[in-house]
């Protein structure tokens, strides 16, 4: 729904972005909402369960299968895990 012309008019007036189930999706379909200008993102996932899915063979040679999430925990950005 981000992606497309009628979701416009919402274009940096966006404060905040949630992504739920942010390990199930290719990254670049979750940079598609970046596109609206979110003040703060908020992606939500656990990475130890389903993974992204895709249906190409060599997916996870080329890493397209690697989520948003994956690539920011990848590269030493906090999280906070849920406990209860």
């Amino acid at each position: 729904m981000a992606g497309i012309e009628k979701m416009e008019f919402i274009k940096g007036k966006v404060e905040y972005l949630v992504i739920d189930e942010a390990c199930q999706a290719v990254e670049l379909s979750t940079l598609i909402p970046l596109d609206l200008n979110p003040g703060r993102v908020i992606l939500v996932g656990d990475q130890r369960q389903l993974p992204a899915t895709t249906f190409s063979e060599n997916s996870d040679v080329t890493r397209y299968s690697r989520s948003l999430f994956e690539r920011l925990l990848d590269n030493g950005y906090s999280r906070t895990m849920l406990t209860i």
